[in-house]
């Protein structure tokens, strides 16, 4: 009798595995950026997310997670002109809007995290 192997994946891993030994620099500071900010080094995954934002300027996905970068280093002003960018670029994402607002007028307190898991925010998504 054969034996059958189960084999799980995750998607998120499967794309930054593809990412990271693809050539596109913007993904692959992209990926960098999520893996230092799920770890708390918020100032060298803002680094990766801008640089990421600086080779591919329709990344709204960098431009987001930037501004959680920003929030979680207590910087709103920052936080709140990335997340301009990012909604310039994606005007349709209705949770980000919701948050913007929401700092801008003072009713979200600092930091705040994205809403959902950010391998979620994988560019050209």
């Amino acid at each position: 009798m054969k034996k059958r192997f189960l084999v799980w994946f995750s998607p998120a891993l499967l794309f930054s595995s593809f990412s990271l030994a693809g050539s596109d620099p913007a993904v692959v500071n992209y990926d960098q950026g999520l893996s230092l900010f799920s770890t708390n080094h918020y100032e060298q995954a803002l680094s990766h997310f801008l640089e990421a934002a600086d080779e591919d300027f329709n990344s709204w996905q960098a431009y987001e997670m930037a501004g959680y970068c920003y929030l979680q280093l207590r910087d709103k002003d920052s936080a709140l002109e990335a997340f301009v960018e990012s909604l310039h670029l994606n005007p349709k994402n209705d949770r980000l809007a919701k948050i913007y607002i929401n700092l801008k007028e003072g009713a979200a307190d600092l930091p705040l995290r994205p809403v959902v898991d950010a391998g979620g925010f994988l560019p050209g998504s």
